[in-house]
Parts: structure tokens; C-alpha cells; sequence
């Protein structure tokens, strides 16, 4: 929330007027599982080798449980996501030889695949992304990104069993679909919003060519909402929903989308920059916020300052 310095678990079933649960303290990134479990990763030497571990917290009794330990500590180390009914968890463990995607289920803790150390170069915010979560029936997992050196860096798995549906080398900026099985994404450098689905394999989501940025699906309705720059590199949020029927491009500047509830989308206010821009920065936030109500089409300023994740999640009710 604006001016508190811890991060607030709130309810926001009212999203213009959150209501603050309990505050969280420690320098960490909850994320939340169900409405009662959060998780986190924590390594020893964040960028050099020492051991990591994935911790869950239940909120209301206070017990902490350790998922999962390993040696670690180098870039995509600690991403994690958990299936919609908490039966398999996909995470990742990254150290200067190696990176692996696990999979901890009925099977135990196993690497499904493995790629070449992430190698030092800077990163393009509006082209490298990692993703990796669970399709929302449960079905599949995917790990998309664009860091490894080497190796197909879009992957969709089988939750049984780990064992490869599809890949293909190149892929960014991605997110399951509400409900089902199916999976969005483009392609580095690319313009065409494309699909994944089990038994259509790829094809092409949206005709209209826009290099989407960190595109979130809701888990109350078929909604999509992303981020897209203009011609001067300004930042728009569009709504891509119910396959299209609805949607369209928001009204002012603005970026980060996070839905707060099936009905509430909370957007942040940018404005142009210049000389005050880092290298290749076409705009800056202005410190505003607001929710936008789907329902009313408008948009009020809201107390949040910035979303960390919302409950429920994709495949949760």
C-alpha cells in the first residue's frame, strides 16, 4: 500500500477499498498459493553458489514447511508455481553449470529437463521474460524463457509424469489461459500473439501484430490483459477477452495490469521522460494508481501502490 514500508496481505473483493488482513516483514517475494499458503524462495549468496530452499507459510497457524533445498543462487534460481490444487509443484534451480526444471508430485522431486548455465549479457525488458506455471486444469506445466544459452527455451510439459507435449526454441511473454489447457505467448523480436492448445498445436491468437508485454490471465472470467507500446514508446493496456468477443485497448497511459478480483484491474500511470529515462526508457511511472472496473469501463485511483499476486489463481474458484 502507498506510504507503508512492509508488504499487506489485504481483501480486495472491494477492490477501491482494501482491507488490511496482517503485514508481511522480510526481505522476500510471497507468492500467494491459496487463501490461507503463501511460498517463497530464499538462496544463501543470491548470484554466486550457495544453498536455496523453497518455503511455504501457512498464514493463520504460522507453520512453515521446506518444499525443497538445493545448491543455487544464479539467475531463474527460486522460480516456482504450484498446480491449482496444490498436488505438484514446478521449480527451477540455477548455479554456474546448470539450469533445472523440477518437478515435485506423487513421484517426488525430479529434473525434467536441464539447460546450459545463463550466461552474462543485459537484459531487454520489452523482449526477456521467464514464465512458468500450470495450465488450469492441472494438465500441463510450461517454462518459457529467453535466458539459456541453448536448448528449446519454450517447453510445455505433462504434470504426470514430466515428459515433453511441445517445445520449440524460441518464446516469451506468456500465460496460461482462465480455464483449460491452453497456452499464450510470441515469439522474441515477434509481433503475432500465438496459442498453444494439446490438440491444435500452434496457431495464431491475434491478427492485430502487437509485441505484448507480461500478459496476466484472470481466474474469475476468460480475460487476458497486457501491456503494449505505441509508436513513441508509451505504454497502453489492452483487454483480450472471451476469445476475443470483448476487449480492446484502455483508455490513458498506462501499464502493469494485475487483476485484483474478476471484475477489478489494477493499471499504474506513466507519463513520457527524457534526460530523466535510463538507456532505451521511453517513460516512467508517476507514482499514481488505479483500479479499472471491468464492468464500468472506468478507472478510480486506488491506495495500492503496486500487486505482488492475487487469490484465487488461474484453475482456482
Amino acid at each position: 500500500m502507498k506510504g507503508s514500508p512492509t508488504l499487506i496481505l489485504a481483501d480486495v473483493t472491494d477492490a477501491n477499498h482494501p482491507r488490511q488482513i496482517c503485514k508481511l516483514t522480510g526481505a522476500w517475494s510471497p507468492k500467494l498459493v491459496t487463501q490461507r499458503m503463501i511460498s517463497w524462495w530464499a538462496s544463501e549468496n543470491p548470484g554466486q553458489s550457495g544453498q536455496s530452499m523453497l518455503v511455504s507459510l501457512d498464514m493463520f497457524s504460522g507453520a512453515t514447511s521446506v518444499i525443497a533445498k538445493w545448491q543455487g543462487g544464479y539467475f531463474l534460481d527460486g522460480i516456482h508455481a504450484w498446480s491449482a490444487d496444490e498436488s505438484a509443484i514446478a521449480y527451477v534451480s540455477s548455479d554456474g553449470s546448470a539450469v533445472k526444471l523440477h518437478l515435485i508430485s506423487g513421484g517426488g522431486d525430479r529434473v525434467v529437463t536441464q539447460f546450459p548455465a545463463v550466461p552474462g549479457r543485459g537484459v531487454n525488458a520489452n523482449e526477456d521474460d521467464a514464465y512458468l506455471g500450470f495450465a488450469a486444469d492441472g494438465s500441463y506445466f510450461a517454462l518459457v524463457q529467453t535466458f539459456t544459452s541453448s536448448g528449446q527455451q519454450f517447453q510445455v510439459r505433462r504434470t504426470k509424469d514430466g515428459t515433453l507435449a511441445y517445445g520449440q526454441d524460441k518464446g516469451t511473454m506468456a500465460t496460461w489461459t482462465s480455464t483449460g489447457e491452453r497456452l499464450y505467448f510470441r515469439e522474441p523480436g515477434g509481433t503475432a500473439i500465438k496459442v498453444w492448445d494439446p490438440s491444435a498445436g500452434v496457431s495464431t491468437l491475434i491478427a492485430l501484430p502487437q509485441a505484448w508485454l507480461r500478459p496476466v490471465s484472470d481466474a474469475g472470467d476468460d480475460n487476458v490483459a497486457y501491456t503494449v507500446l505505441d509508436s513513441a514508446g508509451l505504454p497502453h493496456v489492452w483487454l483480450y477477452g472471451h476469445d476475443g468477443r470483448s476487449g480492446g485497448q484502455l483508455p490513458n497511459v498506462r501499464s502493469t495490469p494485475a487483476f485484483l478480483n474478476s471484475s477489478s484491474l489494477f493499471l499504474v500511470e506513466e507519463v513520457a521522460c527524457g534526460s530523466d529515462c535510463g538507456l532505451g526508457q521511453q517513460s516512467k511511472s508517476t507514482g499514481n494508481t488505479y483500479v479499472f472496473s471491468l464492468a464500468t469501463q472506468t478507472e478510480t485511483g486506488s491506495s495500492i501502490a503496486s500487486v505482488l499476486g492475487s487469490w484465487p489463481r488461474i484453475g482456482q474458484t
